[in-house]
């Protein structure tokens, strides 16, 4: 069976590139006096199911958050990193498992825009292992 946490951990590994991602299980943050770009990486999902008598399916989601103070302007150069970090994962292999699927929900949160001045981006990989039961 797949370790979700040693798999966000191998996400936030695989991000690092010109900032720093980091796994919380809390995610609960105010960026207000915060300048740089913050990536948090959250174990969120386990499924497993079986797909034969002696082996199971496990599937895996890992949700990504890019925030940052901004303003409007910023947003097409945010929303391309978003982009380009799920794309980056796409059929990639950590952790003895695939990533099957990336969704951005939401790609932006425009109410975070308006009412913090802060981009918010939430990328979710879904991963999938097979394994012995």
């Amino acid at each position: 069976m797949a370790d979700i946490v040693k798999l966000a951990e191998a996400v936030a590994g695989e991000i690092g590139e010109d900032c720093k991602a980091e796994v919380m299980f809390v995610p609960e943050l105010d960026l207000k006096g915060i300048k740089e770009k913050r990536i948090i990486v959250v174990p969120s999902e386990l499924g497993i199911k079986p797909v034969s008598r002696g082996s199971s399916e496990d599937s895996l989601k890992v949700q990504i958050g890019v925030l940052q103070k901004c303003t409007e302007d910023d947003i097409p150069k945010l929303i391309r990193l978003v982009e380009r970090i799920g794309r980056s994962f796409l059929n990639k292999r950590l952790e003895d498992t695939t990533c099957m699927g990336v969704k951005y929900a939401p790609l932006y949160h425009p109410d975070h825009l308006r009412e913090r001045r802060q981009f918010t981006g939430v990328i979710e990989l879904t991963f999938k292992s097979v394994s012995a039961q």
